[in-house]
């Protein structure tokens, strides 16, 4: 192969992702492998990940053209005609040179006997008109139009009708990265002054307080006010959560499932540094991701600790203010982790993740004082996860008790009396939902 070349890098991980799974870790070791650089490493991985975002749709429109089916082609076909018709009819690519650029790649991958069928479906595919399909009812419309999964399909259907084409569709925070402005080096505005004059193309305040919305050329962790501590990437949504926990300095507080760490350094920035801040995640591996985010940003107060919130640690504190942000099914946040609109979603596995999160709920309510302010939050739009979990976790602690944060919610938000939700196409930030309690004083 003459020189590094993007597009092969992206068929090459999308080969490996069909097998595997892992996206993320699957394009960077490829990445790598290939010592792609700069514009062509992110060429590479915009196919990656816009191939896994519109997968649905781009298979539906592949397989009018192809008798025998997708399935029935050698994986680095298959892929080589994902990746070419995602750049035409997604990336702005002509058509000419998407198509040209597949039938090299044929070569590439030692497949050249494929070159014709290449060639002959991506000219016919590229100009296929979706507003044409028909299709046998709504969740097979949800997932060609929106690329998902049968399961994610149907649940979307069931639980937001009217919204569900919308949510598959749409992009958080306005296609920005979402940042948090660390207040104990400035202010946003003057996050936002100095944002623009290190390169950044746009830098505004966003809908969340404190947040800020940028557009970079590149990835923000390349940026020298990110090395430096200025801020940290974090979506609204998510910044909202750790908000609500209202951490004043000098408190101890809990963050029970913390890496990577954003919503830790959110706390300790509350806390002004002030006070103890106890950051647990499952394993090493992920602890390490919240000890390198505090040590960029210079927070001394902050003890990353392995602990696993499902079971009983004798070494956590009683704490002023627990933050449970859960794990969850991730239904808020598709068009950041493309995967999830592929889950199979087996009752046995969705039961198993709701007595993890109640196991979590019932670790911090052990932990929290008297008087203290509890936060379970999670990125997903499922009821069950949300709104049934805090009412079922509210029936069995009588001492704690719903209440309404000091915090301002952005337009959008459903607040009811188990929390609060946003739904992507309400609020424009990614799905969420966060629910405050307080413990009473006896």
């Amino acid at each position: 192969m003459s020189g590094p070349n993007p597009r092969a890098a992206a068929v090459a991980a999308l080969v490996r992702q069909e097998q595997d799974g892992f996206s993320n870790l699957i394009l960077d070791a490829e990445l790598r492998r290939q010592k792609l650089e700069g514009r062509e490493k992110a060429f590479a991985s915009a196919i990656f990940y816009t191939v896994l975002e519109h997968q649905g749709t781009l298979d539906y429109i592949l397989s009018q053209f192809l008798p025998k089916g997708l399935a029935k082609l050698d994986p680095q076909v298959r892929e080589i005609l994902r990746a070419a018709l995602a750049q035409a009819r997604y990336m702005q690519v002509p058509a000419s040179a998407a198509v040209n650029e597949a039938v090299k790649l044929t070569r590439t991958f030692k497949k050249a006997s494929a070159s014709g069928l290449v060639n002959a479906v991506l000219r016919r595919a590229i100009g296929y008109d979706l507003g044409s399909a028909v299709f046998a009812d709504e969740v097979e419309r949800l997932m060609v139009l929106g690329s998902a999964g049968r399961d994610v399909a149907a649940f979307l259907h069931q639980h937001y009708p009217d919204e569900a084409l919308d949510i598959l569709t749409h992009t958080a925070d306005g296609g920005l990265t979402s940042l948090r402005a660390n207040p104990l080096k400035g202010t946003p505005e003057a996050l936002c002054e100095k944002l623009l004059a290190s390169g950044a193309k746009t830098a505004a305040p966003g809908l969340v307080p404190g947040s800020v919305l940028a557009r970079f050329e590149g990835s923000p962790a390349e940026s020298g006010l990110f090395r430096d501590g200025y801020f940290h990437v974090e979506g609204q949504a998510s910044q909202l959560a750790a908000l609500c926990v209202e951490a004043k300095p000098g408190d101890t507080v809990l963050d029970l499932c913390a890496a990577p760490g954003g919503k830790s350094l959110l706390l300790i920035e509350e806390m002004g540094d002030e006070g103890r801040l106890v950051s647990c995640d499952v394993s090493e591996n992920r602890v390490q991701l919240i000890r390198k985010a505090v040590e960029r940003m210079g927070f001394r107060n902050v003890e990353p600790r392995v602990s696993d919130g499902t079971k009983a640690d004798a070494g956590l504190p009683m704490a002023d203010a627990i933050l449970v942000d859960a794990p969850c099914s991730g239904f808020g946040i598709l068009a950041k982790k493309p995967d999830i609109r592929y889950k199979t979603l087996e009752k046995a596995r969705h039961d198993e993740l709701l007595a993890t999160q109640s196991a979590i709920l019932d670790t911090a309510a052990a932990h929290l004082k008297e008087g203290g302010r509890l936060v379970y939050s999670t990125c997903t739009i499922d009821p069950a996860e949300n709104e049934e979990q805090v009412r079922a976790f509210v029936g069995r602690h009588p001492e704690l008790r719903v209440v309404t944060p000091d915090v301002r919610f952005p337009a959008g938000m459903t607040v009811g009396d188990w929390g609060a939700l946003s739904v992507p196409t309400r609020t424009g930030m990614d799905g969420f939902f966060l629910c405050a309690m307080q413990k009473r004083d006896s």
